[in-house]
């Protein structure tokens, strides 16, 4: 039997508290509630893939669970060596479930970079270009919003995520108070499908008038509101991101032709492996900006983005910071997301650089 063979795989609830809840306009969570796959291969090597369920795209847990189970069945004895028509029949089997999609390709691209003694990233480009995330500054109180800022400033931080879009003033005292304390940095709006376009225009405005200028704003309107986000596109002088709205190929086509937004956030939860990666090229050559995003993700899904956009290179944005709020790691081996929120992916040699802990461990990235 050929040592790439899959020989053994399983599906695993993968879960973790954070150190603080993850306040958004559309909700809150206050712990990771993922799902871990791991492929073994005939030659002993593992390969881990997780998957974060995209709720507002119609996924549930449930379901990516029992499309995990099926399809990990269908894995076995497959050769990881075919990965390129491994994932052509994986995006027909998981089309509807793209976070499962994802987490396969990631588990399938490990084994494989181990197995071949090269590091993730090595898929998708020869040069490694430096990955420096953002910071998420949740929905919370302007008091709140400023203590966090001050500390993520002390830990090299420079740039800040101010999620928005559930009060109108409290927003703008919280995006007041971020730029006040982190005056040299970096400022990114996201409402998370919040605003209609004229309600989205006058608070951007004011923004605007009271001296900050954010780098981008992301996703203002609902996600099929293409017209409000193409009215915010052309009036605002800042990129304005297509989140929610840019859900396949088509959307960003739809998008990247109307000049609907001005910049796309990719993630491999909403897109797979080779959606994800079209998407990049298509606004490379529209020279639409960037943005490298992720869901509520743990060390396995980030750095699987973090190798994609390190390899790939030449993004305008990096969102990769959720692990920073795990409380506990769940991941042993690789430790090089530092504290400033570099990641050190010059020091994987093989596959994505981690593994699932094998039992509770001490937090390493204190918020």
């Amino acid at each position: 039997m050929r040592g790439t063979i899959i020989t053994k795989t399983s599906v695993k609830d993968f879960n973790g508290a954070l150190f603080q809840p993850f306040v958004i306009s559309r909700g809150s969570s206050t712990s990771l509630a993922n799902l871990l796959l791991t492929v073994k291969l005939a030659d002993g090597t593992c390969g881990y893939g997780e998957a974060a369920a995209a709720s507002y795209a119609g996924e549930t847990r449930e379901k990516t669970s029992r499309n995990l189970e099926k399809t990990a069945q269908w894995l076995e004895g497959k050769d990881v060596a075919d990965y390129t028509g491994l994932f052509f029949e994986l995006e027909q089997r998981l089309e509807t479930n793209r976070s499962a999609l994802a987490c396969v390709e990631i588990a399938l691209l490990d084994a494989l970079g181990k197995t071949l003694g090269i590091p993730f990233w090595k898929f998708f480009g020869r040069k490694l270009s430096p990955i420096k995330t953002d910071i998420t500054v949740v929905i919370g109180t302007a008091a709140q919003a400023e203590e966090f800022t001050l500390r993520m400033l002390k830990k090299g931080l420079n740039a800040f995520k101010i999620k928005i879009g559930v009060d109108y003033d409290e927003d703008f005292k919280r995006i007041t108070i971020v730029k006040k304390a982190a005056p040299k940095s970096r400022i990114y709006l996201d409402a998370n499908c919040a605003y209609d376009a004229d309600t989205g225009l006058k608070f951007f405005k004011k923004i605007f008038s009271a001296g900050i200028i954010p780098q981008v704003i992301e996703q203002p309107v609902e996600k099929e509101d293409y017209d409000g986000l193409k009215f915010l596109t052309k009036k605002l002088s800042v990129p304005v991101c297509a989140d929610e709205s840019a859900y396949s190929v088509d959307d960003a086509v739809k998008i990247l032709k109307n000049g609907y937004a001005s910049a796309i956030n990719i993630k491999l939860m909403k897109l797979g492996i080779l959606r994800a990666r079209e998407i990049y090229f298509l606004a490379k050559s529209k020279n639409v900006k960037l943005m490298m995003g992720e869901m509520l993700e743990s060390e396995i899904s980030s750095l699987a983005a973090a190798h994609f956009a390190g390899g790939l290179g030449d993004f305008d944005f990096i969102d990769l910071d959720t692990p920073l709020f795990i409380k506990d790691r769940l991941t042993k081996g690789w430790n090089g997301l530092c504290l400033d929120g570099t990641y050190n992916l010059s020091a994987i040699k093989q596959g994505l650089g981690v593994s699932p802990a094998s039992a509770k461990a001490t937090a390493s990235y204190p918020a």
